[in-house]
């Protein structure tokens, strides 16, 4: 569970972004868009970003809403169902409730073994805190809706940016294997 990090264990969110990339398919002759990655970026206070992947719809169309954009993306999905957030943004005073509770959010951890990531919600009054285990994009959302920060421990924003680096170098170095060349043309190159 969450502790009390130092300010220098964090960084802070100071943008949040939500998109959705598509792949098509054919039925009857008729295309329909299938939604294929879905993805949060939270740009931080040192210029990188954190990527939230395979993160659900209807957080992602939430945020995209709450930014002001993308209503032609709800058409394309044709999904006339509201959400749980839709749900809570209509209730007069919902979120300011939850606003007077939500201290801030912290994107603080990882499970090593399915790579999905947790946050915290600290929760609140004065000198008490309740700190609650959540879905990364639900907290964030919560934060969005509620105007509270959001921080990524460095420590996660270190690990994420070394192991993308990792993936670039890999694709990179198997982009130049011999069994990429026919042998004769390999041969001619020597």
């Amino acid at each position: 569970m969450s502790k009390n990090y130092r300010d220098d264990e964090l960084l802070r969110v100071y943008d949040v972004d939500a998109s959705i990339s598509f792949t098509q398919t054919i039925v009857d002759g008729v295309v329909y868009p299938i939604p294929s990655k879905t993805l949060i970026s939270c740009r931080l206070e040192d210029g990188r970003v954190f990527r939230l992947y395979s993160v659900p719809i209807d957080i992602v169309l939430v945020v995209k809403k709450l930014k002001g954009s993308d209503l032609e993306l709800e058409y394309m999905l044709k999904d006339d169902r509201e959400t749980i957030f839709d749900v809570i943004i209509s209730i007069p005073g919902a979120i300011e409730e939850i606003g007077k509770h939500l201290k801030r959010v912290v994107i603080d951890s990882i499970n090593p073994d399915t790579y999905t990531y947790a946050a915290t919600a600290e929760f609140g009054k004065e000198n008490t805190v309740i700190r609650r285990k959540m879905i990364p994009s639900h907290a964030i959302l919560l934060a969005l809706l509620t105007h509270k920060p959001i921080y990524v421990r460095k420590i996660l924003v270190d690990q994420q940016q070394e192991f993308e680096e990792d993936e670039l170098e890999d694709d990179y170095s198997q982009s130049f294997t011999s069994s990429d060349y026919d042998d004769e043309v390999y041969d001619d190159v020597i």
